[in-house]
């Protein structure tokens, strides 16, 4: 009786994520008034709250403000496109919390280099999936090597080699 009740739940939740897919792909991009007008007035949505502001009134040929309509099913509201709840993730601590079959994690944006590697690593052992491990992966390796093989050129190189023509040389003396 639970499994055919999960499988209902499941087929709900796709059916809602569908639903929230198409009311993504219809919802207007909301401006803040006038932006397009002035410089100094960005993009960025804020209400409109003037007395005379025709956007406030939803008056015709005006921007659409948000309203309750334009909001995802209440079911599906905070989860990922994976069907999964998202959890912010501030130290390595913080991965014990997470259930790897209903939850999966994303790294806060204040968090440093090497915190993010900590985290990305105990995530590996734990088998939960982070949604934003791109900027941690950092691999010094790579680029040690790399200026390891310049100063093999560098030595390889002699000053006797180099082609310098003699207006140059006469240049220099002068």
């Amino acid at each position: 009786m639970d499994e055919t009740s999960g499988d209902k739940t499941q087929v709900e939740n796709i059916r809602l994520r569908k639903i929230r897919e198409n009311m993504k792909r219809k919802r207007p991009q909301f401006h803040r008034i006038e932006s397009w007008r002035y410089k100094r007035v960005k993009e960025r949505w804020r209400k409109a709250r003037g007395i005379d502001s025709k956007t406030r009134k939803k008056k015709g040929g005006w921007p659409i403000s948000p309203t309750i309509g334009f909001r995802s099913p209440k079911k599906i509201r905070y989860q990922s496109s994976s069907g999964k709840e998202e959890v912010l993730i501030y130290s390595p601590v913080d991965l014990s919390l997470i259930d790897s079959d209903l939850q999966v994690g994303r790294i806060a944006a204040k968090i440093g280099r090497k915190k993010r590697e900590q985290i990305i690593m105990e995530a590996e052992l734990l088998n939960i999936h982070i949604l934003n491990p791109i900027s941690a992966k950092i691999d010094l390796g790579d680029l040690e090597e790399e200026l390891e093989l310049d100063e093999e050129l560098l030595e390889e190189i002699d000053i006797e080699d180099l082609d310098i023509s003699e207006d140059e040389e006469s240049g220099e003396e002068e």
